[in-house]
């Protein structure tokens, strides 16, 4: 790669990962629209390597860094976003996809808006085999956005870019289920704004192994715990009245639980 700064690194954190869906991933970034960016993949030694899988790649844009040990999905980010030589952090799950106009969408957006430190986006849902099935019809605006904060994550996190400055002052992720949520409560704390954008950037991928099924149990418990940490001052009746709701919903069996999270987050 030239010394010359990119105007973003996109940031993928990567352990196990699919071979279809990470290429797909990849190639998805890499066939963008905007070329001035590097893309950093943070990969925790696993048994499917995703050297192996990109290994006849040959674009420049594309650093690959492999953990010594596992870190983990927050301590991976940070190590990405540390070693990011950009002003700007795109994000995206090693299971996603950009649309090809997302970074010149979200680059042109905070480039007019300097006052935004994280622009995500709404997401359109695909299943196992890339089919779109659903979306997720997130607050665009920042005061809804800090509202709805109170109450659930409304930031798709494989869809933001964000200004790599304050997310460093507010000290990164933390690692912990819900690892994204807690970050956007600090930042907002702090003074950070945020906003979506009404156009679905990323199409985001619902399948049997998703870390999203698998560990719902332990997020919804992690968002209870950011929310009354971070912003239980704010809370509205409205506020604590979805916080019982969450409560009980983890008394119900398992497949009920995730039957209902589907169908509150996703609009078919």
């Amino acid at each position: 790669m030239s010394g010359e700064r990119p105007a973003v690194s996109v940031v993928m954190a990567v352990c196990n990962p699919d071979p279809v869906y990470l290429r797909e991933a990849v190639d998805s970034v890499l066939r963008q629209t905007f070329s001035d960016f590097e893309l950093l993949i943070v990969e925790d030694p696993s048994p499917a390597s995703a050297k192996e899988i990109l290994d006849d790649i040959r674009d420049p844009r594309l650093v690959l860094c492999r953990n010594a040990t596992p870190l983990g999905l927050a301590e991976s980010l940070n190590a990405g976003i540390a070693r990011s030589r950009a002003p700007l952090i795109a994000r995206l799950d090693a299971d996603d996809v950009c649309v090809p106009e997302r970074l010149e969408k979200q680059v042109a957006f905070l480039r007019a808006h300097p006052e935004i430190d994280v622009y995500g986006s709404r997401i359109t849902v695909i299943d196992a085999a890339g089919r779109p099935f659903a979306r997720r019809l997130l607050p665009l605006q920042h005061d809804d956005i800090a509202a709805a904060l109170r109450r659930y994550n409304c930031i798709s996190h494989p869809s933001v870019m964000m200004r790599k400055e304050p997310v460093e002052r507010a000290g990164g992720y933390v690692p912990m289920p819900a690892e994204d949520y807690d970050l956007w409560s600090r930042m907002l704390l702090a003074g950070s704004r945020f906003e979506n954008s009404a156009e679905d950037l990323v199409l985001y991928r619902l399948h049997p192994g998703a870390s999203k099924f698998t560990v719902i149990r332990a997020a919804i418990r992690a968002c209870i715990e950011i929310k009354v940490r971070h912003l239980s001052g704010r809370f509205t009746a409205r506020d604590r009245l979805r916080l019982l709701a969450e409560r009980t919903l983890l008394l119900l069996p398992q497949p009920i639980v995730l039957w209902l999270f589907t169908r509150l987050q996703y609009k078919r």
